[in-house]
């Protein structure tokens, strides 16, 4: 099945334009025609079945045939360190999204080395893995912010903090708890320093392992996704 993302659809739509991209990808790509049904999603958790009622190079229209919602109870927010390779960084959020994650915050570290992120082109990344891993819930994606901030303002109430410290840790599967809201997070290459640890420890956040392997940071991420997904 094919999942197509149009953010100004709601259920009182009935009629809507798509072009650009999108656009294109169904006429020249997928070859569709007027009749067809299509499956579109607005990122919050809705489905909706169209058909294309007239196919133009510029704008298409498509009328709404009806539309479902789903629930999603289960809640992950993940806030990692921004990285020396945006690649990386984009490997993360990619199979994150793929996986199942519902929001994700850049974060800012005493290690951190790069202090921004291409906002625009990883939210393009967002929507292209949620619509290949039809997924109908768009994570969130937050501006980067610094780790005293982050610490300070995050209202989830199970609080995980990653690290490979020689501290009293659990491991992150038997730390997460989905009857709960949870936030984790993830440092920089080079780990988090002791007093962000001790301050995270301050604002209730718990140490947690993810095993025996030290792995790098976007790979921590994919991991720790994996394992919420599996709980």
């Amino acid at each position: 099945m094919e999942l197509f993302y149009n953010e100004n659809i709601s259920k009182k739509t009935l009629k809507f334009q798509i072009e650009g991209t999108e656009n294109n990808h169904i006429i020249n790509v997928l070859r569709k025609k007027e009749g067809d049904v299509l499956m579109f999603t607005n990122g919050k958790n809705y489905r909706f079945q169209t058909e294309i009622i007239n196919l133009s190079k510029k704008t298409s229209e498509l009328r709404v045939l009806s539309f479902e919602k789903f629930l999603e109870t289960d809640y992950l927010h993940v806030g990692i360190s921004i990285l020396k390779s945006p690649s990386r960084f984009e490997i993360f959020l990619e199979k994150a999204v793929e996986i199942g994650i519902n929001e994700i915050t850049p974060i800012i570290c005493k290690k951190t080395f790069k202090k921004n992120i291409k906002m625009d082109r990883c939210k393009k990344l967002i929507i292209s893995a949620a619509k290949q891993s039809i997924k109908y819930q768009l994570p969130k994606l937050n501006n980067p912010v610094s780790f005293d901030n982050f610490i300070k303002s995050t209202n989830e109430k199970n609080r995980l903090i990653a690290t490979c410290e020689e501290l009293k840790k659990e491991y992150l599967n038997e730390s997460f708890d989905k009857s709960k809201t949870n936030v984790l997070l993830i440092g920089p290459e080079g780990d988090f320093t002791k007093d962000e640890l001790n301050k995270a420890g301050i604002h209730n956040f718990k140490y947690v392992s993810l095993g025996d392997t030290r792995l790098r940071a976007e790979t921590a991420g994919i991991v720790s996704c994996a394992i919420f997904s599996m709980i």
